[in-house]
Formats: C-alpha cells, sequence, structure tokens
C-alpha cells in the first residue's frame, strides 16, 4: 500500500513537471517565433565570425590604457531578451556607450524596429570594425533598412550629445570611481522617461528609479543588470 502511494505520488509530480517544462519550452518557442531569433542569430553569427574584439581592444590599448577600458561583450539571446523587457518600438532611440565593435547596436537594430541603433567607441580600430559590419548588414537584402538605423560615433562617451536617446546600454562592469560618477552625470541630460540599463551597478543619481533588476549572461559570465527609469 505505502508502495502504491508513493508511486502515486512520484507520477502525480512527474506530470505536473512535465507540464511546467512543457509549458515553459512552449512559451520561448514562442518567443523565438515572435522575434525571428534564430535567422537572426545565425546572419549575426555570419556578420562577427571574423571580427575578433577582444584582439582589436587589446591592439588598441597597447599605448592608452585604463581599468575602464577592459572590454566585453554581450550574448546575442541573453541581450535580445533583455532589451524586449524595456519593449522597443518605432521611436525608440539606442544608444550603447562603449559599443566596441558594433554588438549591442547590430543586435538592436537586427530584432527590433526602432528609430536609430547607436553605438559610441573611444578606440579607431573597434569604431572602424563597427562600420564594417553595418555595410557588411546594408549588402543583406534582409537587412537593407535595418542597416539604415545604425549610427556609430568615434568619440569619447562622455563628450557626445545623447539627449535624443529613449533606450541607453552602459556596459558599467569596469567602471568605478570618478568615471562612474562623470557617466551617472552625463545621464542627468536625459529626458524624463529615458530607460538605462547598466550592468553591475546602478547609476548614483537620484534622478533614476531601478525599475526591474535581471541577471543576463555576457562575455564575461552571468551579471546582475539594473533597469532604471529617468524620473
Amino acid at each position: 500500500m505505502l508502495l502504491y502511494l508513493t508511486l502515486t505520488l512520484f507520477v502525480s509530480w512527474l506530470i505536473v513537471f512535465c507540464g511546467m517544462r512543457y509549458k515553459q519550452n512552449a512559451k520561448i518557442k514562442r518567443w523565438y517565433n515572435t522575434w525571428d531569433i534564430t535567422n537572426h542569430l545565425a546572419t549575426y553569427q555570419e556578420l562577427f565570425q571574423d571580427i575578433n574584439g577582444f584582439t582589436l581592444s587589446c591592439k588598441s590599448r597597447s599605448t592608452h590604457d585604463a581599468f575602464e577600458y577592459t572590454y566585453g561583450e554581450i550574448d546575442f539571446i541573453p541581450f535580445i531578451a533583455l532589451l524586449a523587457l524595456t519593449k522597443p518600438h518605432v521611436n525608440t532611440v539606442f544608444y550603447d556607450l562603449g559599443s566596441g565593435v558594433g554588438k549591442a547596436a547590430v543586435a538592436c537594430a537586427m530584432v527590433f524596429n526602432v528609430a536609430k541603433s547607436c553605438g559610441i567607441e573611444l578606440f579607431s580600430d573597434l569604431h572602424n570594425a563597427a562600420i564594417l559590419q553595418q555595410q557588411r548588414l546594408q549588402a543583406l537584402p534582409n537587412y537593407k533598412d535595418k542597416a539604415q538605423v545604425l549610427h556609430f560615433i568615434h568619440d569619447n562617451i562622455l563628450n557626445r550629445d545623447i539627449s535624443d536617446a529613449t533606450l541607453v546600454f552602459i556596459n558599467a562592469t569596469a567602471f568605478f570611481g570618478e568615471t562612474w560618477s562623470l557617466m551617472t552625470q552625463h545621464m542627468s541630460q536625459l529626458k524624463r522617461g529615458t530607460i538605462v540599463i547598466t550592468s553591475s551597478k546602478k547609476l548614483s543619481s537620484p534622478l533614476f528609479v531601478v525599475t526591474q533588476t535581471t541577471t543576463v549572461n555576457m562575455s564575461w559570465g552571468a551579471v546582475l543588470v539594473y533597469i532604471q527609469q529617468r524620473k
């Protein structure tokens, strides 16, 4: 009798567990289909297959280096899932501050129907690689229009006016002290309602309120990410 009850409970648990997994897998499948993730990912990987941002970054920093220049990259699917939480739309103006070879800006432009997808990068080798990816994307018939919304800027982040932004991504893991304080101050130019996503730390400003936190995989591992909105 005890064995029968044990088996019955186990089977019941197994049915519930499998049902939950089925619903979860179905939800993920719908998400993939909604954003055409499989096709976008294949194109994205092809675009960047011969571009090594880490090597380019090391070369660029050989004569001009600082801890805040530590290079890191997004992982396509987790990053798209992160951006999806902010509901990008046709009026969204996205900025990636410290855009490297352009992966975040390109990913945003490929998947979402946004007005602009911009990247600002200090080092010329990385900036030039991003421009190359824009040209490659524009050569693909299915992505010609997507490439038009890409804008890559070669400059210091703190020198640029980004007041037109509605969505900003800052890979802030390597930003500390005065650098992070200056970055936070720079964000004060953003208009009310603008969303700022930062990795590892939130903006140290009362002008922003954290609306959500989540964990996202990046090139160096899982990192806590803050989604904040300008008051």
